[in-house]
């Protein structure tokens, strides 16, 4: 991978002594990236392409690079291995950079810890690039229940790079109508046949299940959607179905897919998806059962079997009607996030540990019972709206990464 290192030192130092005095971790960048060395003189020529991060090689360059800042990236990585005063000159730096409104942070510890953030924000750059472009639909307008979960579109144009496209609810419903049952009966079966049991719908409602899924994957198409939010619970009345399975098969075909309309939870999954390369699972924070453990339920009645162990097919839990999937999932590492904010601009993460899936009645139909590192008072008290984002295995500091380079900011 490529890597723009911006290096600042000293007037007393000389170039040969900056890679002579930090060669245990320039050397071992050097063996991992390939390096392109920017030195200040160069930076009216613009920054190349790629990942760009600051090395501070010594103490000494604070009016430097506050001299220099407007032509250093928008969220500045600065890395110091604490020789010649590096470490002290990075935090001086950090400290006035969020004076003036500028964020970024200091990579500083053993090099493997150097390494691993290097690491992740070569990644993060990568996950921005692939974010830019991309067209994000919003058919039909979010649920009236979602008073603080829409997103100023300019403001996501600017920040993130993307698109948003409004799409009535009416093409869904007329593209509903045009499907023929018997262009979806080997879908049908083979949603059935993979699953572990049915419980309460008919294969009759499967199969209307599988034609909204066909009219919703022929928007995507259309409209060239690289991710969705759909105001399902709007649907029901018209096509006498439900969502859930339409936005979980086009989550597993690697499309983000949310429910509700809700756009911030959408764009949460989409950023983290372009961060770990997984699929993700959209969920109410539906009961906390120990404060003190961190222990709390989230449920919602969509996932990709993809994302499963198994999965059942239930019905939709809020009507009792269409089709709905109780996801069942091992013990396992996760990650729980949520970016919000009407500029997306803050998050809240943690790694937590999946403990059971359990059956409560009164609940959607897939149910994580987590134990989360982090304290639970977030939720009762800075919570970024109601649903939050799941993706399997530990992802904190890669999405975090992503997420502060989109200029996000910690609840935390």
């Amino acid at each position: 991978m490529k890597l723009n290192l911006i290096t600042f030192a000293s007037s007393l130092a000389t170039r040969e002594s900056i890679f002579t005095d930090h060669c245990e971790l320039l050397d071992t960048i050097n063996e991992k990236f390939d390096v392109k060395y920017i030195f200040p003189e160069d930076l009216g020529n613009g920054l190349p392409q790629g990942a760009t991060m600051v090395f501070v090689g010594s103490g000494g360059v604070e009016e430097m690079v506050k001299a220099d800042i407007d032509q250093l990236p928008p969220y500045v990585v600065l890395i110091a291995d604490g020789l010649k005063n590096s470490l002290a000159a990075s935090l001086e730096i950090l400290s006035w950079m969020r004076l003036n409104g500028r964020q970024g942070r200091v990579l500083h510890g053993p090099t493997d810890f150097i390494m691993h953030g290097i690491d992740d924000y070569t990644r993060a750059h990568g996950a921005l690039e692939c974010l830019n472009g991309m067209r994000v639909g919003v058919i039909g307008r979010p649920s009236g229940w979602l008073i603080a979960s829409d997103v100023t579109y300019a403001a996501m144009r600017e920040r993130w790079g993307i698109e948003m496209v409004d799409i009535p609810l009416d093409e869904v419903v007329k593209g509903y109508e045009a499907v023929g049952d018997d262009e979806v009966h080997d879908i049908s079966d083979d949603f059935i046949n993979r699953s572990i049991g049915v419980k309460e719908p008919s294969r009759d409602e499967v199969v209307k299940a599988m034609r909204l899924y066909r009219s919703v994957k022929g928007i995507v198409e259309r409209y060239c959607l690289n991710a969705f939010t759909l105001n399902c619970f709007d649907l029901i009345p018209t096509t006498r179905t439900t969502g859930c399975v339409a936005l979980a098969l086009l989550n597993q075909e690697g499309i983000p897919a949310g429910c509700e309309g809700d756009e911030q939870t959408l764009l949460t999954m989409l950023a983290v998806q372009a961060a770990t390369d997984e699929m993700t699972f959209m969920a109410n924070p539906s009961k906390i059962l120990d404060n003190a453990a961190h222990e709390m339920v989230f449920a919602h009645c969509t996932i990709a079997p993809a994302m499963t162990d198994r999965y059942i097919v239930r019905n939709h839990y809020e009507s009792l009607s269409g089709v709905a999937v109780e996801g069942i999932f091992d013990p396992m590492d996760v990650t729980v996030v949520k970016c919000g904010g009407n500029d997306m601009g803050r998050y809240f993460i943690s790694k937590a540990h999946l403990l059971q899936c359990t059956s409560n009645p009164n609940m959607c139909r897939t149910q994580l019972h987590l134990r989360l590192d982090e304290p639970l008072d977030y939720f009762l008290e800075r919570s970024i709206g109601n649903h939050h984002v799941i993706v399997r295995g530990d992802h904190v500091a890669r999405i975090e990464a992503v997420l502060h380079m989109l200029g996000a900011t910690s609840t935390t």
